[in-house]
């Protein structure tokens, strides 16, 4: 049959196998149209041959699509302008008139899952080109590899929020060290002036009265004598502030020097009492002490303290206006600390200014005459005192009431108690 001779029956029962399996295999290829993963592949060779220079884009794909379906799901996430501009693009470089005319093959859809890839990452894109086409289920590689993308994403996308927060940390730290530049520039001026102002001040009254002592050789001894007193009271006013600058200024730039010894506090209030007690006497002022009989010692500095003592002793007798005036020191032990009192019965101070007393050259003044008092440095500076030595300052008092200025001093621990002479 069909020529061939001299073949076994083994031989003749393969070739008539073999013809009969091709014979089917054409006949149900005629009959039965191409599926859609058959049709996808088809386009790719068939693409391929239409444009060898189209480069490594294209790729296999299973399934059908629509080119409408494509560019709304593009514009979905890249905007409609966007999308339609890459769609154009596109079709531009297939020699295509319009989008329309575009065909829903793999090249198409590898353009449309590229320019998802580059918005929402490469495995989203994916799965939003396969939720608008007909696709061949996924598999478990694919699946997983989704999944991977996904969780990468999501970890750039933690990084970046904490970036971001650290971003935004650092600006507001940024702005906040501006904020207090700025201040301090603004308290530099404000020192700059105030310090001016007060040193301008003794300097022409002290110039004033001079050149009147000057200018009148003939001036009566009283009013010579009234003039000379004025100048004097100048000019230790102006070495007064002068020092006070000076001690401010070391201070705030911790190159003040501090020895520091152990002493007995109440030696410190006795001596500075008796520092003043001329001053209280000329005043007529009633200076009552209250000295707990032993207290235990401390570690400061007794020159500092004197300093903060005199300050607030010099303060208590410059208020206490109202006959007759009372001044009262105290000393007394409270839990682990020595708490020291300066009270009197003077024109008191408004709780609004409890606080701003403390601030440098500022202060309230007399109530009655509007005339400040003072340069405004020695609380500040006493406060700062205390401080540096682990204690606290501060006031309490009312208007019309008179004030009390308090401050407390860690003990020293290991000191036996010292014992009152």
């Amino acid at each position: 049959l069909l020529g061939l001779q001299g073949l076994d029956d083994i031989t003749h029962c393969l070739f008539w196998s073999m013809l009969f399996n091709i014979g089917c295999y054409v006949g149900v290829s005629l009959i039965k149209g191409p599926n859609a993963a058959e049709h996808g592949q088809a386009t790719v060779f068939v693409d391929a041959l239409k444009h060898p220079l189209a480069g490594p884009g294209s790729r296999f794909w299973r399934g059908s699509a629509s080119v409408n379906d494509l560019l709304l799901l593009v514009g979905r996430f890249l905007g409609p302008e966007h999308a339609h501009e890459a769609f154009g693009a596109y079709a531009r470089s297939r020699g295509a008139r319009s989008v329309e005319a575009l065909s829903a093959d793999a090249d198409l859809v590898h353009r449309a899952e590229s320019l998802l890839a580059g918005a929402i990452g490469s495995a989203s894109a994916r799965v939003m080109v396969a939720s608008v086409v007909e696709e061949e289920p996924l598999g478990i590689d694919e699946v997983i590899n989704i999944i991977d993308e996904a969780s990468q994403v999501l970890a750039y996308s933690r990084q970046l929020e904490q970036k971001s927060r650290e971003l935004e940390a650092a600006t507001n730290e940024l702005r906040g060290a501006n904020q207090r530049l700025q201040e301090l520039d603004r308290l530099k001026d404000d020192f700059i002036s105030t310090v001016t102002h007060e040193l301008r001040t003794p300097l022409t009254s002290i110039r004033a009265f001079s050149e009147i002592l000057n200018d009148n050789p003939r001036l009566e001894e009283s009013e010579r004598t009234k003039f000379l007193g004025i100048i004097v009271k100048e000019s230790e006013r102006l070495t007064r502030l002068i020092n006070q600058v000076l001690d401010l200024a070391k201070i705030e730039s911790g190159a003040a020097e501090w020895h520091s010894s152990e002493i007995d506090m109440r030696e410190v209030l006795e001596d500075s009492v008796t520092a003043v007690s001329q001053l209280f006497k000329e005043r007529k002022i009633d200076l009552t002490v209250e000295l707990q009989q032993k207290v235990p010692g401390i570690v400061a500095d007794r020159d500092r303290l004197m300093q903060v003592m005199l300050n607030l002793l010099s303060n208590a007798a410059k208020f206490s206006e109202r006959a007759p005036g009372k001044v009262t020191v105290s000393l007394a032990q409270q839990s682990g600390f020595l708490r020291v009192e300066v009270s009197d019965n003077g024109i008191g101070i408004s709780a609004a200014d409890q606080e701003v007393i403390f601030e440098k050259f500022r202060q309230v003044g007399d109530t009655l005459t509007g005339k400040p008092q003072g340069s405004g440095l020695g609380l500040h500076i006493s406060r700062r005192i205390i401080e540096h030595f682990g204690g606290r300052m501060w006031v309490t008092s009312r208007s019309g009431e008179g004030a009390c200025f308090s401050f407390t001093l860690p003990l020293a621990r290991g000191l036996a108690l010292v014992k009152a002479a």
